[in-house]
């Protein structure tokens, strides 16, 4: 189990050093053809999953946001829009606010499946023995390391999520689809919610970064939505 929790751990790092796009490869994505050639390119996006818990709801629209705000562009969170305490929004309620709050859109993520894979695995322990052998005619005591496997059970959570992006008139022009593994399922949930904007990014739909400037001389002087689960 501590092996395990390591491993994770250092795959954490790797991915986070790799930036949102990594988490983008778990996407498969379709653009609408109306829209490859003339990309949307949206500055300013509502981040939504309504349909998810609360844990999972708080951990996938923070990693959205972020990820949004950290390129440079606007998000607007869904909790504050849709409180979990006033239900589930429909897709006419969903496009009314993108429209009244003057944004460029809405990406929606919700879950598809959720399990715990339970798998064998195999490690070699090495034990230390105290054995009797004869030794030169006497019978003596020696010491020897045995090394044997031992079975366990490995657990680890999964989830198939999809996502969508509606334009404020109301038609989603963008979907997804991408399976993940984790930890725990909020963790899954940051992870989509990281891969959902970045995969928007790759297909032009959301506004990439903004290159960092060049470093110059130093100035002298002064002077039609998808109906989601949940919301029909």
């Amino acid at each position: 189990m501590i092996a395990r929790i390591f491993a994770w751990l250092g795959l954490v790092l790797l991915l986070a050093g790799c930036g949102p796009e990594i988490y983008a490869i778990h996407y498969t994505s379709f653009v609408d053809p109306a829209y490859r050639t003339r990309p949307v390119q949206a500055r300013s996006v509502l981040v939504l999953a309504p349909t998810l818990g609360l844990n999972r709801r708080q951990a996938a629209e923070s990693a959205m946001a972020e990820t949004l705000r950290e390129a440079g562009l606007r998000a607007v969170s869904g909790m504050d829009v849709f409180p979990p305490t006033r239900g589930q929004p429909t897709p006419e309620e969903v496009a009314a606010e993108i429209r009244a709050r003057g944004l460029d859109g809405a990406v929606l993520l919700w879950t598809t499946k959720e399990q715990v894979v339970t798998s064998q695995q195999t490690r070699t322990v090495t034990e230390t023995q105290q054995q009797r052998a004869t030794v030169n005619g006497q019978p003596q005591t020696i010491t020897v390391q045995v090394q044997r496997q031992v079975p366990y059970t490995v657990e680890t959570p999964t989830a198939a999520y999809s996502a969508s992006f509606m334009l404020p008139t109301g038609p989603t022009i963008w979907t997804a689809e991408a399976n993940f593994t984790g930890m725990t399922f909020d963790d899954i949930a940051r992870s989509a919610g990281i891969g959902a904007i970045a995969k928007l990014q790759q297909d032009g739909v959301v506004a990439k970064p903004a290159a960092p400037a060049a470093a110059g001389p130093a100035p002298t002087g002064g002077g039609g939505g998808l109906v989601l689960p949940g919301l029909n």
